[in-house]
Formats: structure tokens, sequence, C-alpha cells
């Protein structure tokens, strides 16, 4: 298991289980408060490089499987080279999206919806006429009556 400098989960302040999503959300909140061009100073830098560093890693689903599985201590195959022994489980290996995980299918797409009446090009210009022949007409028979 390699050694560790940075925990992404302590960087973004999230628990391991947190989704994509709060991560997101952290990521974003931190890097307004520590963005060097808001927030000057060496030590402001240093955070926005670790909060960004933390991001790659969890925003990344096989990133993230790979972290969580050597935080966890899990062994990972070595595929036949070297002499690692294979101790990891199916919950850890293969990771999401590796190329020997299960595809999961597509749901399919939904049909098209059909045109409503009025997004039918030919039914606007129709109203359209017969609205300007009736105020020609009225127009014309007002004309006459007078």
């Amino acid at each position: 298991m390699a050694t560790r400098t940075l925990d992404p989960y302590a960087a973004l302040g999230i628990p391991p289980g947190a989704s994509r999503e709060e991560a997101a959300r952290a990521h974003r909140r931190l890097a307004k408060a520590f963005h060097p061009d808001l927030n000057p100073g060496p030590a402001a830098a240093e955070r926005m490089r670790r909060v960004n560093e933390a991001w790659r890693i969890l925003s990344n689903p096989t990133r993230r499987a790979r972290y969580d599985a050597d935080r966890r201590g899990a062994v990972w195959p070595s595929h036949g080279h070297g002499t690692r022994t294979r101790t990891a489980t199916w919950t850890t290996w293969p990771p999401p999206g590796h190329a020997t995980a299960p595809r999961t299918r597509r749901p399919p797409r939904p049909a098209p919806l059909e045109p409503s009446f009025g997004d039918r090009p030919e039914v606007i210009v129709g109203v359209w006429t017969v609205l300007v022949l009736l105020v020609f007409i009225g127009t014309w028979l007002g004309s006459l009556a007078r």
C-alpha cells in the first residue's frame, strides 16, 4: 500500500461515504474561500492546491475506488506480474468502470414526443391567415354599414 500524504475526504471536510455531489459542493465552497485571486497569501495557495488534488481524486470513480481500496488496506491484484497476492474482495475489485467490471445496460431512450397542435408551423400559418381574413372582412363590412 502506497503512503499517501493527502486525505481527500479530510481536505474537503466530508465523510468517506459522501456522494460525488457532496464532494462537488464542498470543492466549490472551499474554492471560493481559498482561491488565490480572492484570498492572497501562500497558505491559501497551498490549501487550494490540496483542495484541487482532493477533488481530482474524488471526482473520478476509478481514482476514488483505488484510493478507498488503498485506504482500507486492500492489495490490488497483480495480473500475474510481481509477487503480490490477491486479498481484495469483489466489493473492492474490480472498481466501477474497470474493463472487467460487469457492464450495466442503459435504459432504452423514450420515444420522441409527437408535436402538439401549436408546434406545427402549418397550423400557426393557418390560424394567422384566418385572423387576418376576419379583420379584413370586419373592416369591409364596417365600411359598408356607414
